[in-house]
Formats: C-alpha cells, structure tokens, sequence
C-alpha cells in the first residue's frame, strides 16, 4: 500500500486551514497570534525545556518514541562540560531551554514549538515507517528555508515541508494576504506577485508584530504565496 511522505505546497495549505478551522477557526478570518502550548495541548503533547546544546544550534526536538537525547546542564559551553543523557517518551516536545530564558527569542520560540507540533502531525506515518530515525531536530540553519526539490534527501524534504506547513498554521493565507494588502491601502488585490519595496518593510513589520513572530518568517511567507516576487532562483525547482 502507498503511503505519502511527501506533499505539495496546496496540500499544505489545506493541511494548515484544517488545523486552524477544528481548533482556531477565528484565525481564518483574522490576523490573530498563535498559541503553541495551547496547540500542543490539544494534540496531547508533552514539553519539556531543557539545554539541548550549549548555544543556538539545536532550537526543538520531537520523538516518534522512547529514547534518550543529550542534555546539557546550562546554556553556556565552558571548556571541559559534558552532557548527560535523559530519556524522553514518545510525543514529547523538546524547547531548547535558551529560547525561553531570554527575552529576545520568545518570538523564535512560537515558531519552534509550532514547527515541532507540525512534524507531529504531518510526519506520524514516515517515523512509524522509519524507526531507525525516531527523532527529528530542528536547528537554526534549516529554520527558515521552505524550498524542496526530488535531489533532497527524505528527511530535508520533510523538514522543509514542514516549515512551509508552520508558516501556513501561523499566517493562514487567505487572511495574511488581505491583511498585507489593506495595510498598504491598495484598493485591488493584485493578481501577479509584486516587487518588494522599502516603504513595504513597515506594513510586514506590523504582521509580524500582530502575529507575535519574527519579521523573517513574514517576509518568506509572502514570497512563499507569490505575493511577493522571490530574489533568488532557489524555489524555482519546488516541484512536489
């Protein structure tokens, strides 16, 4: 029997307005921030916060089942820390513990603990079908990036799917384009992605500041829909 792993970015978004109408159906009528913990608690998740690396580098984890992760006793590397190991059940969310801690990172954090949430909802399949890869990490580098192509190996692709499908839970795309729009005061929506201009910045910073997240995660949102033209040649190969 088929399973699929894989799927196209209007799969996800159908994926993502399906999760918002069971349980925020008032997200897909208007710009209104998402709470993770809340999500993660009707999906019946656990979280922890714990040190799952000395720095930045690793920002969440999930477990498709039991096992044991390495864990740091405090958020700053000195020469000679070493971690230990703990062993975390399945359907637990790791937070890396640094992006609670400071102030500066708690918009990263809704986007790690809905990115982490996703997986789970997306990737139960795949994991049950793979159990030598129980565990999927999310690290900063990978974060952002929501292009995928059939030279990717399974799990990039996933990862960066599952980006895409964080962003579409976050910013539903009905709702973030009428919004971007109406804040510019144009009277028409337009029916070709547009070029990006500076005086735009401030009306993405304000769906940012609405939203509760980054200013990054906006900007790759509205390139994502074609509502903004993309300066780089990378999405082009986006084929699934």
């Amino acid at each position: 029997m088929f399973k699929q792993y894989f799927y196209s970015r209007e799969t996800l978004e159908l994926m993502a307005d399906d999760i918002n109408r069971k349980y925020y159906p008032e997200r897909l009528d208007s710009v209104l921030p998402l709470d993770p913990y809340d999500l993660l608690e009707k999906q019946g998740l656990d979280v922890e916060w714990k040190y799952i690396s000395p720095n930045e580098q690793l920002l969440g984890l999930i477990f498709f089942a039991d096992e044991k992760f390495p864990v740091w006793d405090k958020g700053t590397f000195q020469k000679g820390d070493e971690p230990h190991y703990e062993l975390f059940k399945k359907g637990t969310i790791v937070i890396n513990n640094i992006l609670v801690e400071k102030k500066k990172y708690k918009k990263k954090e809704i986007f790690v603990c809905t990115h982490e949430n996703c997986h789970w909802i997306k990737d139960q399949e795949y994991f049950k079908d793979h159990p030598e890869s129980i565990i999927q990490i999310c690290d900063s580098k990978s974060l952002e990036k929501t292009y995928w192509n059939s030279k990717m190996s399974d799990r990039d692709i996933i990862e960066r799917q599952n980006n895409y499908l964080c962003a579409a839970v976050i910013m539903p795309r009905d709702v973030i384009k009428k919004a971007f729009f109406k804040s510019m005061r144009y009277k028409n929506i337009p029916e070709e992605p547009i070029e990006l201009k500076p005086f735009m910045k401030k009306h993405i910073a304000v769906l940012a500041s609405m939203y509760g997240i980054n200013y990054n995660p906006v900007l790759y949102r509205l390139y994502d829909l074609n509502i903004l033209v993309r300066p780089d040649k990378e999405d082009s190969d986006m084929k699934h």
